[in-house]
């Protein structure tokens, strides 16, 4: 205790050089606080499920499809043959509107599911009770079950839920229970609603088939619980197995496809676990460039202290004592920093949270928690360690006899330790800026891809129609032709469609297809494939997207006549190479009785799946022939929004006034969300890479200081001795420069290495491009010279004679 007194009085001596280090050591704390907290929020906080461990997701993957979805007929055969879940549960991600209230309609994100879905999550229900095989297995009515958040919403409270009752999508439905708080899955739902049958509701309607037998229509996705003591490897080769014999038993329909298990962590997570970690290691290497600051403070702090040192050596005071004393202090500077830091970092993890991308899963779970505090506090106490100790153990050799004395004399270790510590700063830095090099480049070069359509004056909503009351494609065209109708009536919009899936938002729909004049492949996975979209003809027009042949789509395209498609130029290009495909004919199925489609028209390619995606083959299909129960609506104008907004919600009203209209934004938006996350990337890694080269320049500035001030004597006796100016003032730039140099040819070495890690994040532009580490490299020196040149013209301004008198 004594020694931590000490070092507080000694500290509160310093005010100058304590807030300095204070500040350099909160600013790295509070960025790596800030951090964890997502990444603990996302990857390490424990799921809101009972024995996580044993949940997977069930995924039915083909060679086009990594992440399948399930037909019927598939998943109660896996349901009945597997021998190694617990349970499956299959669920279908939806939106329901929710009326019978004074104001519009509210369309609230949630999802269809069978009896098992809760019972394989493990999680109660918070007020009354969720579905379950005993209760719900033979039927229970319409029944719904509430997020915390949609009770709050929908009755003003989350009490005396239970039993009430709900209109959903025009229906009658009773509220079964309320789920606890923060419980949110599927990512987004609000709201559970139990299906009739063991598996979701079709969105398609399928005539004249016992839709439990249905096969060859992909529409809704699993999850399941491993039984006890089961690993994820022999539930995986079970799996295997079912998947074999249903493709042997429905090869026609199942294809090539099998089943995967996939940890629900892992798949929640996705590609953001790698992302995070980068972060995390970029602001990593800011608080080590901190650490290094403070460390080099802490050597030329000591350095004014070798005669007070010495004369407590002489006193009798061990080594081990001196390094006690100074150890404190620095555990006292990394205390009281990482609290600052704490305190910051709480600032900058709400604003982290307001500005994540909408892609982030588990958003909800970040916050600075004790577990985060906890880590917040070790590293306070391992940065007071790690800077602390090289100026505790050069310090501590003090010699009484010399130093006494010799007060004045240069430290040339001392000063060797603290220009190794800025070759440090300039390397960690080298890497931080190239990967922010890197970052905004690729960054760059995508906001300047074209995506195959003009977004400006563009908006367009989303519209989802009720099953319950449109459950057949005649009625669901009906209210989309009123739609087109409607709005293509008035002047001031340029042109009108619908169109879905919606751009840049990856693809809902795919398929392979037969080619008319040319032999089946033998597999479906040979077979040609495509994604498909559901358009009005003036999809095309409102989306710019150019028609480069034949014709769009019609009011003749009816459901009652000869099917039709237009294609992309892509697919065009890769099944027609040298052929006008203008009158080709295709087949999504090989029953011969299944019509053809007559190709119409030719359009332009547009990157459907994202910007860094090279734009996939495109089937488009009139959407009378071919209906869902959801579409988008594209309006072109040069109308604002808002009127937009108006217009739009008042002819949907005029259809149906319980059909809410949603996701209402430009077409630029849509744009700028897609790159969201690269974008969030950037500025996070840039503003990390400012950061370490500010410490870097404050670092070499110190340092240039310091040689300045210990070079006083010979600086002034070549000043008396009629030294020009630039004789002066070259070798303290040099030393500058040398540094810089040498921590650059080491952080070279690093950088080569690590921004490898990054390379699936760049778009168009290598991970060891050549032009961005020359540039970095360059900006370094010139930031090394800058840094050096205030402390070097300082040295002109030496008064020979009083240089002369210094010690």
């Amino acid at each position: 205790m004594s020694d931590l007194r000490y070092a507080i009085r000694t500290l509160l001596k310093s005010p100058g050089f304590t807030a300095i280090a204070l500040l350099t050591i909160a600013l790295g704390i509070s960025a790596n606080t800030a951090i964890f907290s997502v990444v603990n929020g996302v990857l390490l906080r424990p799921l809101p499920f009972r024995d996580e461990a044993r949940l997977v997701r069930v995924w039915r993957p083909t060679t086009d499809e990594p992440h399948g979805n399930h037909s019927a007929g598939d998943f109660l055969d896996i349901q009945r043959a597997n021998r190694t879940l617990d349970a499956i549960a299959g669920f279908r991600n939806d939106v329901f509107a929710v009326s019978g209230r004074p104001n519009e309609p509210v369309q609230v994100q949630g999802a269809w599911v069978t009896t098992d879905f809760f019972d394989v999550l493990g999680t109660p229900a918070a007020l009354g009770r969720t579905f379950t095989r005993a209760q719900d297995g033979g039927g229970a009515g319409r029944l719904v079950v509430l997020s915390h958040a949609a009770a709050q919403q929908v009755f003003g409270t989350e009490t005396e839920v239970a039993g009430r009752s709900l209109r959903l999508n025009a229906q009658q439905y009773t509220v079964a229970g309320v789920m606890p708080p923060g419980f949110q899955w599927p990512e987004g739902a609000q709201l559970w609603i139990l299906s009739s049958k063991p598996v979701p509701p079709s969105p398609i309607d399928v005539k004249g088939v016992d839709p439990l037998t249905v096969r060859d229509v992909n529409y809704f996705e699993a999850i399941a619980r491993l039984k006890p003591h089961v690993t994820l490897s022999e539930a995986q080769n079970d799996l295997h197995v079912v998947a074999a014999n249903i493709r042997r038993e429905h090869a026609q329909s199942s294809g090539n496809r099998d089943v995967q298990l996939v940890p629900l962590r892992d798949d929640i997570v996705g590609d953001v676990r790698e992302a995070l970690l980068v972060l995390q290691g970029a602001v990593g290497l800011v608080l080590l460039i901190a650490c290094a600051n403070v460390s080099s403070l802490l050597i030329a702090r000591a350095t004014g202290r070798r005669r007070e040192l010495a004369i407590r050596s002489a006193l009798g005071a061990s080594r081990l004592r001196l390094i006690n004393q100074l150890l404190a202090e620095s555990f006292v500077l990394g205390i009281v920093g990482g609290l600052l830091g704490l305190l910051a970092g709480s600032w900058l993890t709400t604003l982290l949270v307001r500005i994540l991308p909408e892609g982030i899963p588990r958003a909800e779970a970040i916050t600075l928690d004790r577990t985060v505090a906890l880590v917040t506090l070790i590293a306070s106490l391992a940065t007071g360690a790690l800077f602390g100790l090289l100026p505790a153990w050069q310090a501590s050799r003090a010699n009484a006899a010399t130093d006494i004395k010799q007060a004045g004399d240069r430290a040339s270790g001392r000063a060797r330790g603290r220009a190794a510590l800025v070759v440090v700063e300039v390397a960690l830095t080298l890497v931080l800026l190239v990967a922010a090099g890197l970052l905004t480049n690729s960054f760059l070069r995508l906001q300047r891809v074209d995506p195959g359509f003009q977004p400006a004056h563009v908006t367009l909503a989303t519209l989802n129609l009720p099953q319950s009351r449109y459950a057949t494609a005649a009625l669901q065209t009906a209210v989309y032709r009123r739609v087109i109708e409607g709005l293509s009536a008035r002047s001031e919009l340029q042109s009108v469609g619908i169109g879905f899936p919606g751009p840049l938002r990856g693809s809902n729909a795919s398929g392979t297809f037969l080619i008319e004049g040319r032999p089946a492949p033998p597999t479906r996975a040979e077979r040609p494939f495509a994604h498909l979209g559901s358009v009005s003809g003036g999809y095309f027009a409102a989306m710019g997207i150019p028609l480069l042949s034949g014709r769009t789509f019609g009011s003749g395209d009816r459901e009652d006549t000869p099917p039709v498609t237009i294609v992309s130029t892509a697919l065009a290009r890769k099944y027609w190479p040298g052929e006008n495909p203008i009158g080709k004919r295709l087949r999504f199925d090989e029953n011969p009785k299944e019509p053809w489609f007559r190709v119409v028209g030719v359009v332009g390619d547009v990157r459907q799946l994202g910007l860094s995606h090279a734009p996939p083959p495109l089937v488009y299909l009139p959407y009378e022939q071919f209906g869902l129960p959801f579409t988008n609506v594209f309006v072109r104008t040069a109308l604002p929004t808002s009127a937009v907004t108006s217009l739009l919600r008042s002819q949907v009203t005029s259809i149906d006034p319980d059909l809410p209209l949603v996701d209402v934004m430009t077409l630029q938006s849509v744009m700028d969300r897609s790159v969201d996350d690269p974008r969030f990337r950037t500025i996070l890694i840039g503003l990390f890479a400012l950061l370490a080269l500010a410490l870097a320049a404050v670092g070499v500035y110190g340092l240039i200081s310091y040689s300045v001030t210990q070079r006083t004597r010979e600086i002034g006796i070549r000043v008396a001795l009629g030294a020009q100016p630039r004789q002066v003032l070259a070798p303290v730039i040099r030393e500058a420069v040398v540094l810089a140099v040498s921590g650059i040819a080491i952080g070279l070495v690093f950088a080569f290495a690590l921004t490898r890690v990054i390379a699936s994040f760049l778009f168009g532009i290598g991970a060891t491009d050549p032009i961005t580490f020359v540039g970095v490299s360059v900006v370094l020196v010139l930031v090394a010279f800058l840094a050096s040149y205030i402390p070097s013209r300082r040295a002109l301004r030496v008064d020979p004679l009083m240089a002369l008198r210094v010690e």
